[in-house]
């Protein structure tokens, strides 16, 4: 059976002021960090096989906060989708005016790079299946999640269900007899608050 926790970094001041980050470093707010502190706190007593984040500042500094003392890498294709110029600018403005698309990221690259990590976790977990649970995390970016879900409903047949990513929000699938199982989506309940979690 192979699990994965796939997590959106702590809330950074660009996101409290809807500033569109991209691949720029942000910089968690003091409400990201009192998130990523709890994420850590909720997840102290699981074992990870794997540990793999995003290489950008903003989900370094969730870990860092976290503070499991547990091996980790850093995974380029993990990065948010890279917005170019428009990264610094507030999110609304940018959204009102439109981007050129020649100076982004485009879509499809963003999708390949994404949908190129999970096959190749997943192809690590089909070579190690002797285990009788194999675990995985990874700290990514709204964006990024919203690939890996898209990706990993289709890949195994499964209707993608609607959600939002919310800062340190936790989706736990299970891939186990070929079938994948989403047994939490953006679950908050690490941080106490009236949120509902959205259960399977």
């Amino acid at each position: 059976m192979f699990t994965i926790f796939a997590i959106r970094h702590g809330e950074t001041e660009e996101n409290t002021l809807r500033i569109l980050q991209g691949q720029s470093k942000g910089r968690l707010a003091e409400s990201g960090q009192h998130q990523s502190l709890r994420l850590g706190l909720y997840l102290q007593s699981t074992t990870f096989n794997h540990v793999i984040i995003s290489d950008l500042q903003r989900t370094q500094d969730t870990w860092q906060w976290m503070g499991l003392n547990q091996p980790v890498s850093f995974d380029a294709r993990l990065r948010e989708r890279a917005f170019g110029r428009y990264e610094g600018l507030p999110r609304d403005q940018v959204m009102h005016a439109g981007f050129d698309e020649l100076e982004i990221e485009p879509k499809g690259a963003f999708f390949r790079r994404v949908s190129s990590f999970v096959d190749e976790r997943v192809a690590h977990y089909m070579a190690n299946k002797d285990q009788d649970e194999y675990r995985e995390l990874w700290v990514t970016h709204g964006g990024t999640l919203r690939i890996i879900l898209y990706y990993l409903c289709n890949r195994f047949q499964v209707e993608t269900p609607q959600t939002r990513f919310d800062n340190t929000g936790i989706t736990e699938y299970r891939i186990q007899d070929g079938a994948l199982h989403i047994e939490r989506l953006n679950d908050l309940q690490h941080l106490r608050r009236e949120k509902s979690s959205q259960r399977f």
